[in-house]
């Protein structure tokens, strides 16, 4: 299995344009004044909602690896020097 089918961030932007999709293609049902468009509109945002709050968690967990790598790396450079 390919390390680049399970990255976080394109399975997020996959989930992304699945969800942008998924409106379009029920724009012409989601116009109607109706409590089934509504609560359709509802749960599309709902799930944009989720994706947004993924991909700043995603985020935020990146840069702490990367502040924890940068860490390790001057640990390891300090060692050396003494």
């Amino acid at each position: 299995m390919n390390d680049n089918t399970l990255d976080p961030s394109r399975i997020i932007s996959i989930l992304e344009i699945l969800l942008a999709q998924l409106e379009a293609s029920l724009a012409p049902q989601m116009m109607e004044d109706d409590a089934g468009a509504d609560r359709l509109r509802i749960k599309i945002d709902g799930y944009k909602e989720k994706a947004a709050r993924l991909k700043t968690v995603l985020t935020k967990a990146q840069a702490a690896e990367r502040r924890k790598k940068d860490l390790a790396k001057q640990n390891r450079q300090n060692t050396k020097r003494r």
